[in-house]
């Protein structure tokens, strides 16, 4: 009797997250402190989506708790108050409208980075009328492509290739060519998330604590080494985390700092 209940519970849970059948995500793992994820979008894209959590939490407690394949953390927030500081759109919905958080948007009137800072870079997931989607990064104040709307969208910043401009998107302020100002530590090296994409494929790439980067040097190694067409950091540093399989990266090895936004990979 106990034996068909146990039975029972695992159909059970199979159904509810089945097992993968064909593992839709490469690993590769050539450089030490690297770890690439390479995605056929043109299979797999409709499993891809931002995430956004009601409290702070981490990549592995998101990962733990739903039907997911890859977990890794997204956009930028407030540590304080635990609310997004990116936009973030899922399901053609806007879950997070940077603008609702009146205190930062007083800060950044103040440091003169209020246009800079809304408009940085983001990750689309457009669809058109057939349903057919396309993958795109683009700085959020940029049209949306001829034929499409915005399905799900997850901000970050700053672009990498092929233009990087740190003082547009409000990352570095600089008087007589001199940097007054950066943020997240942005000219510094760090532990770093970043996404681009080539042909179908989207790429996830993290930089752990074995291979930090500055942005330069994330730049150049997602525009030489991956040879990657369009590319953009999501939040690093402390907030560097990843979740697949038996792979659990935190910024210091295993330990994860709890964040607000994800990218995920359903099953």
């Amino acid at each position: 009797m106990k034996k068909k209940i146990f039975l029972l519970l695992i159909a059970l849970i199979m159904t509810l997250c089945p097992v993968l059948a064909k593992d839709k995500i490469e690993v590769i793992n050539d450089t030490l402190g690297v770890y690439v994820f390479k995605i056929d979008t043109n299979k797999y894209g409709s499993k891809i989506k931002p995430y956004m959590s009601n409290k702070l939490t981490t990549t592995q407690k998101i990962y733990d708790d739903n039907c997911f394949d890859l977990v890794v953390n997204g956009g930028f927030f407030d540590v304080k108050t635990g609310k997004s500081v990116s936009y973030v759109t899922i399901d053609n919905e806007l879950v997070s409208d940077v603008e609702d958080n009146i205190e930062l948007m007083k800060d950044l009137k103040k440091q003169k980075r209020y246009e800079e800072v809304l408009s940085r870079a983001e990750l689309r997931i457009l669809e058109n009328k057939r349903h057919k989607l396309k993958f795109d990064i683009a700085l959020h104040n940029e049209p949306i492509k001829k034929g499409y709307t915005i399905k799900h969208a997850l901000q970050a910043g700053p672009m990498l290739t092929p233009d990087m401009d740190l003082v547009n998107e409000g990352f570095v302020i600089k008087e007589d060519g001199i940097v007054k100002y950066q943020s997240v530590d942005i000219l510094k090296r760090r532990e770093r998330t970043a996404i681009g994409l080539k042909g179908k494929y989207l790429y996830i790439v993290i930089f752990t604590k074995d291979h930090k980067v500055d942005a330069h040097e994330m730049k150049d190694y997602m525009e030489n080494t991956l040879k990657l067409k369009k590319a953009m950091a999501f939040d690093g540093g402390l907030s560097t985390s990843v979740n697949y399989r038996n792979i659990n990266i935190g910024s210091l090895g295993k330990f994860q700092r709890r964040v607000k936004s994800f990218l995920v990979v359903e099953r």
